[in-house]
């Protein structure tokens, strides 16, 4: 098994999918794994919608041109009502961070099973929820197409480029 940091150094954002759909089984794992991410106070405000129909995924389409051929689709959503409200806030919430984190399991589980992803949050929220006919309370944080890649596609070339340390970590 791959250690932690080998696994989150080969997951990268793939933008030409195959179209073979995730098998079942990987794809049960992979929600799995996304249901026992932490969220705030456990509150769980997060919901997965998973596209997968021919009507589902010509409306991700529709939405964004980030689809990229994926045959399956999790489209991320909070709750705003099960959402933790901040302290002394009226609006801001942990609704976007808990669907992160869920998404973010998501994401590296499925690496681990050898299935490729990529965040995509180029979307207008407001023409997802009308296309899903999202309930009023549920807010779209981000899409994530799934599945194996087109032959020759690969990571990005600015991938493995990263800041220094001393340039994102800051000791107060």
């Amino acid at each position: 098994m791959k250690s932690f940091k080998e696994l989150a150094q080969a997951r990268y954002s793939l933008k030409a999918f195959s179209g073979k759909p995730v098998e079942e089984d990987k794809l049960q794992q992979i929600l799995e794994t996304g249901n026992i991410a932490p969220t705030a106070k456990d509150a769980q405000s997060h919901r997965i919608y998973v596209l997968q129909s021919p009507e589902a995924l010509e409306k991700a389409n529709t939405a964004t041109p980030c689809i990229y051929g994926a045959a399956t689709v999790l489209l991320f959503t909070f709750n705003k009502g099960e959402a933790f409200t901040y302290p002394g806030q009226d609006v801001l919430n942990s609704g976007a961070e808990d669907a992160s984190i869920v998404a973010t399991h998501i994401m590296l589980q499925a690496k681990e099973l050898g299935v490729d992803s990529c965040w995509v949050n180029f979307f207008e929220p407001a023409k997802v929820c009308e296309l899903f006919a999202l309930p009023a309370e549920e807010v779209p944080v981000l899409l994530m197409p799934l599945g194996y890649p087109k032959e020759g596609a690969g990571p990005l070339t600015k991938h493995t480029q990263r800041k220094p340390l001393a340039d994102t970590v800051k000791y107060l």
